[in-house]
């Protein structure tokens, strides 16, 4: 099944999976899998977990500065 979304083309569709962190593998196995919604549902939603990972780690390194800074402004560190 190919996605026809009317707003994106298959290039900007290509960047999108790519700027996600797809590999240029997952990008073609996303591409061929003809009719195959199932696969291409697990495919992004590894491509979204992979993500939402990676904004957990950076939300708790913001949290760690965040304190860092609050306990530097109120004499609690140095």
């Amino acid at each position: 099944m190919k996605v026809t979304i009317p707003e994106i083309t298959d290039k900007e569709l290509a960047d999108l999976l790519k700027s996600s962190g797809m590999t240029n593998d997952e990008i073609k196995l996303f591409t061929e899998s003809c009719g195959n919604c199932v696969e291409k549902v697990r495919l992004l939603r590894k491509t979204r977990n992979s993500l939402l990972d990676t904004i957990h780690e950076k939300q708790a390194l913001l949290d760690k500065l965040d304190n860092l800074i609050w306990n530097i402004e109120h004499g609690g560190a140095t």
